[in-house]
């Protein structure tokens, strides 16, 4: 096959450039300099000035006119919606995640497991006046943070769970477990009781509360997960909210057709 002058070095040093100031964006960091971009992204300040012009004319990148920031645009979205294999699922599952936010008042959630993270792929606000930001549309969390990603792991397959508990677990606060003991203790509880809590464990003064989905044959595809503030989540230290989101996990798994992937 002959190489066309479009795939020369340069050219692909262009595109994982590009790729590098789309990725600099996160769910905590949403709107950002020109410097902060340059500087994450690992270019000088006039090869980032550049790229994201071009971005923005694809409109993958937006510019706020008063304080110049950047931030990722609707292009993104376009791109995100007609490429991910997990559409068919993200929307069987948003009316559900709608029901359970207004029965709950929560933010509700929608995960997969996703190159070994935990990755949001759907979510609904509820009706309190707080509602979660920390797991956001496209966000990824490590698979032993949260109840949801927590609950993925534990139905993973024992040889995939065992390698990702070889090694070290990072914290995101002081309350993330990352005993491996301790946390196999834990996902075998999760196994056994059908939803796990999470308790401060992603981020300090949130609650988590998550089950499992499970396809016809019996597989766990997805977990659904609420998250708000402890006296919202919590009465006398027991989730208030199980019989609502075991309502929604019936209604997601009988919407879900016969045979299905979203690997």
């Amino acid at each position: 096959m002959t190489e066309s002058p479009e795939d020369d070095d340069s050219t692909v040093r262009s595109v994982r450039r590009a790729f590098a100031i789309l990725r600099a964006f996160t769910a905590a960091d949403r709107a950002l300099p020109l410097s902060e971009i340059a500087s994450r992204a690992g270019l000088d300040r006039g090869t980032a000035r550049r790229l994201l012009r071009t971005l923005m004319a694809e409109r993958l990148i937006e510019q706020d006119a008063a304080d110049r920031f950047y931030s990722l645009g609707v292009g993104v979205l376009e791109l995100a919606a007609g490429v991910t294999p997990c559409d068919d699922l993200r929307q069987l599952a948003q009316p559900v995640l709608a029901t359970i936010a207004a029965a709950t008042g929560a933010t509700a959630f929608l995960g997969i497991v996703h190159d070994q993270a935990a990755l949001c792929i759907a979510r609904a606000d509820g009706g309190h006046a707080v509602q979660v930001r920390a797991w956001s549309v496209g966000g990824r969390l490590p698979l032993h943070c949260g109840a949801a990603p927590r609950v993925l792991l534990a139905h993973l397959p024992p040889s995939r769970q065992a390698r990702l508990l070889a090694r070290p677990l990072a914290a995101l606060t002081p309350h993330t477990p990352t005993e491996h003991a301790a946390l196999r203790d834990r996902l075998d509880a999760i196994r056994s009781r059908g939803w796990d809590l999470g308790i401060d464990d992603v981020v300090e003064g949130i609650v988590s509360l998550a089950m499992p989905v499970r396809e016809p044959s019996g597989a766990v595809i997805a977990a659904i997960s609420i998250a708000g503030l402890p006296p919202h989540m919590l009465l006398g230290g027991v989730p208030r909210h199980l019989g609502d989101m075991q309502q929604g996990v019936r209604a997601l798994q009988a919407r879900l057709p016969a045979q299905r992937s979203v690997a």
